[in-house]
């Protein structure tokens, strides 16, 4: 939920919420005061008559007013009593709620029961009207609410989605930099200007850390190719003893040790800073092919058989010089560490590829298998970076890298997040 939805609909809701306890209580509030006037006109009225009672002749005695019920002589005088009741209008044809006013009057003349009636029809009009009057307030304020945060939303937070489209698309490895432009608010201008001269410092040290991968990489290879060289001389020399032949193995090894590490490294560094932008949709079954047509002598070597179980294509948006490094540490590890006369299995779906090989031993630990120089075998004369590359790949690129074991096949499998 956006920010500015998120805000709005707590103060909509809020105020929403405050307005709808407010009109019941508004409306009996008012509905308190009007029964309260009615009852003093209806007092007022107990005391006219009352003294009219009290002066009035027991010959003169005539009633003309129909809201007004007096009985002279009666077998049983009423209690002094005011309440609401419903009492049919025949005139109207209809029930009608009345407040009604209960009283007895002692004369010298005899005595009287009277009752007053008032309408509360008028009353119930007026807080009918003051009811609607009240929700069409309700109404009117949610709309203008809605319309405030539509003009907000549009005004005032443009600048601050502008920006975030500009972090979107800003890229650190490109030429052309973060310029967020000031705008009318403090605030955004702050953010904008942080965001700024953090661009601004991360592109300097993304520049400065390429230029010392490359520098690092280069100089270190020279020196190596060097002594590689010196040592395919110093072999061509007549009257190598047993014991420096030996000696110059080691050192040949260890340098190409060195060399394939240092590669390694490279590689790891520049998949972490994102300089691989040769991005297109790659075809894994073609690398796939491709890597076990270029291994057939070490699969004969081996005596291993393949067995491939391809259902569709999996095509995945990659620089393809990485994802032949993906598919061919994957599969290199598993034709290296399977047994001989056994089977590998390579299965691929639309969105998923498992590469299984047979294993004498138990599982790998998942603790160490894709960390930097983390060897399950110490007889492994590998750079220990092999699995961390194609881990490293696989999440540049949005993919899954997974290990599993089951049925004693060391199971790698690579599918889209």
């Amino acid at each position: 939920m956006k920010l500015t939805h998120y805000i709005s609909l707590r103060y909509i809701g809020g105020t929403i919420l405050v307005m709808l306890i407010s009109i019941p209580l508004f409306y009996l509030a008012i509905q308190n005061v009007l029964t309260h006037n009615i009852d003093e006109n209806l007092a007022d009225q107990k005391t006219i008559i009352t003294e009219k009672l009290q002066h009035l002749s027991s010959g003169n005695f005539v009633n003309f007013d129909d809201r007004i019920t007096i009985e002279q002589n009666p077998k049983q005088l009423l209690q002094d009593k005011i309440f609401t009741d419903d009492v049919y209008n025949k005139l109207d044809e209809e029930t009608e709620s009345y407040r009604i006013l209960e009283f007895p009057v002692k004369t010298p003349n005899g005595t009287f029961n009277v009752q007053i009636r008032q309408s509360l029809v008028e009353s119930e009009d007026l807080m009918k009207s003051i009811l609607y009057l009240l929700l069409s307030v309700l109404a009117a304020l949610t709309a203008t609410l809605l319309l405030i945060n539509t003009e907000v939303k549009k005004r005032i937070w443009k600048p601050f989605y502008h920006t975030l489209e500009q972090l979107k698309n800003f890229r650190v490895d490109h030429a052309e930099g973060l310029h967020l432009a000031p705008g009318k608010i403090s605030e955004l201008n702050d953010l904008n200007h942080s965001l700024n001269e953090l661009s601004e410092n991360n592109k300097k040290v993304y520049q400065s850390q390429k230029e010392f991968t490359e520098n690092a990489a280069h100089e270190l290879q020279t020196p190596l190719a060097i002594v590689q060289n010196n040592i395919e001389l110093f072999w061509q020399t007549d009257s190598i003893s047993e014991q420096q032949a030996e000696i110059l193995n080691d050192i040949s090894t260890a340098t190409t040790r060195m060399s394939k590490l240092n590669q390694a490294l490279l590689l790891l560094s520049k998949i972490e800073n994102k300089q691989f932008t040769n991005i297109q949709p790659v075809n894994f079954n073609l690398i796939v092919d491709s890597f076990i047509k270029n291994y057939q002598e070490q699969i004969k070597f081996k005596n291993l058989t393949l067995k491939k179980d391809i259902s569709e294509a999996l095509i995945v948006e990659i620089d393809f010089g990485l994802a032949e490094v993906l598919v061919g540490n994957l599969l290199f590890n598993a034709l290296k560490y399977a047994t001989k006369e056994s089977e590998v299995e390579i299965t691929i779906h639309k969105n998923e590829m498992k590469i299984s090989n047979r294993s004498e031993g138990l599982a790998l630990d998942q603790d160490k298998l894709f960390k930097r120089f983390q060897r399950q075998n110490t007889q492994e004369k590998g750079t220990g970076l092999g699995l961390e590359i194609a881990k490293e790949i696989a999440t540049a690129f949005h993919l899954k890298l997974k290990y599993q074991f089951e049925a004693h096949q060391h199971q790698f499998i690579l599918n889209r997040e």
